[in-house]
């Protein structure tokens, strides 16, 4: 299926497994120049809401881990989740989608321990 014929958009709200999980999915089955571009985005997606998390770890957000005030910086997690999916998303660019998949199921395990 194409992706301008998907019956309603993928969007990406959120850090949770399952969202995480869905882009690996649709990454192992991509394989045209539009639908890469799509997954690419999707992962840039995560790599923003990730480091939005960072950003507002202390103060409290909805996308990660809960707060944890007494740190000056936010959860090594955080910053894990953030380099396994910058790195899935430049194995895109090397053809290498599945081993950007493992990647990205490694991340999603990481917010697995969040819930």
């Amino acid at each position: 299926m194409s992706e301008r014929d998907r019956p309603e958009p993928d969007r990406i709200e959120d850090l949770l497994p399952g969202t995480i999980e869905a882009v690996a999915g649709r990454l192992l089955t991509s394989s045209t120049f539009e639908e890469l571009v799509y997954r690419e985005s999707e992962m840039d997606a995560l790599f923003t809401l990730v480091d939005i998390a960072i950003k507002t770890a202390r103060h409290g957000n909805e996308i990660g881990p809960p707060p944890d005030p007494s740190l000056a910086i936010a959860s090594p997690d955080l910053y894990r989740l953030r380099d396994l999916i910058f790195s899935a998303h430049d194995l895109t660019h090397e053809d290498e989608r599945e081993a950007a998949a493992a990647l990205l199921r490694e991340a999603a395990s990481i917010a697995r321990s969040w819930s």
